[in-house]
């Protein structure tokens, strides 16, 4: 029986505090002794992981308990922390399946401690918490389908309406209003091609632009086939709004090369698209009449041009263009591949 000089002791009340916080806040704890290979864990976070409480665990029966599609990761996850050249931190998120068969989802913390052993850093101590996150990795989950079926809806009603301005582009006899009308069906289907590839993707935040612009450049070169349209893009990912101007951007550039860079033909365009130091950049590039002499982007009055310069400014980036020593044009865009790294060169 332990005395009451104990249990007033200042050592008794600051283990029991911090036992009653872990359990209030429905944690649990788990230690693992590298060098023996055995785990401990509480009785709360065997609950939590359908273990009997009187049962003990080496590690490869802890690892057994988690889900057999997150083994790999879990233990690198926890190789990486023990690793003599780490940094001893670790995170992991796995699920279990507990006897009752209901799938949960856990989020593991921990931090390794190591000792010196003949001049060696050696792992001597892992310990760390685990928390259930199941219902706010269901809601996750719930909400990125929710996002997955609106893009869908969206893309589905912008080529409704890109459908509709083409068939009343082709009613139109007035070349000009018609070219209009055409103008304002690519860029809206510029948006609708995000869309879809949002939908197709994963990844409802960002978007892979190097792959969107192939796809993007496929469909504008299918619109002016004597053109021969490349494209030079690796994979670079950005977010959701930024990617739907860039797009715009593009669509208007690689137009504007069209209409204007081969007056009597077609001829080669090439859009090439870059990562580095943190900015994307765009260039569009043609082998054809050249820009006039005193050509600004700003003061041209052309729709297509007045995009390229409001929407580049929208995303804090810089438009230059050039008349080619030799031969075309050139185009290119710089812009923050995200909107922290936008904000801070602003």
């Amino acid at each position: 029986m332990q005395t009451d000089e104990f249990l007033q002791s200042d050592a008794f009340l600051s283990s029991e505090l911090l036992k009653l916080a872990v359990e209030s806040s429905g944690l649990g704890v788990w230690k693992v002794d590298p060098a023996a290979r055995t785990v401990e864990l509480t009785v709360s976070l065997k609950h939590m992981l359908g273990v009997p409480v009187e049962r003990n665990l080496d590690y490869a029966g802890f690892i057994e308990l988690i889900h057999p599609d997150d083994r790999v990761a879990t233990r690198a996850g926890l190789a990486a922390a023990l690793a003599p050249d780490g940094d001893g931190n670790c995170e992991l998120e796995f699920r279990v399946v507990p006897p009752s068969g209901e799938t949960r989802w856990l989020l593991a913390c921990g931090r390794a401690f190591f000792v010196e052993r003949a001049g060696m850093r050696v792992p001597n101590l892992f310990i760390g918490t685990m928390r259930d996150v199941t219902v706010s990795k269901q809601a996750t989950e719930h909400v990125e389908m929710l996002i997955h079926e609106v893009n869908h809806r969206v893309k589905n009603s912008l080529q409704l309406a890109s459908s509709l301005l083409r068939l009343q582009a082709r009613r139109i006899s007035d070349p000009e209003a018609r070219h209009q009308l055409e103008d304002a069906t690519a860029r809206i289907s510029a948006i609708a091609h995000i869309h879809q590839r949002l939908y197709r993707d994963q990844d409802t935040r960002r978007l892979n632009f190097g792959a969107f612009l192939s796809e993007l450049c496929a469909d504008l070169q299918a619109s002016m086939p004597q053109c021969s349209l490349t494209v030079k893009a690796p994979d670079l990912f950005v977010s959701t709004d930024r990617a739907i101007p860039l797009g715009l951007v593009v669509n208007e550039l690689v137009s504007n090369a069209f209409k204007y860079a081969y007056p009597d033909g077609g001829g080669p365009i090439t859009v090439e698209a870059a990562l580095s130091d943190g900015e994307i950049s765009i260039v569009v590039a043609d082998r054809g009449v050249g820009i006039p002499d005193g050509f600004s982007i700003d003061g041209t009055g052309n729709m297509g041009m007045m995009l390229v310069a409001s929407l580049t400014s929208q995303l804090a980036g810089t438009v230059e263009a050039h008349r080619n020593a030799d031969a075309g044009s050139t185009f290119t865009v710089v812009v923050a591949a995200n909107e922290k790294k936008a904000s801070a060169d602003a």
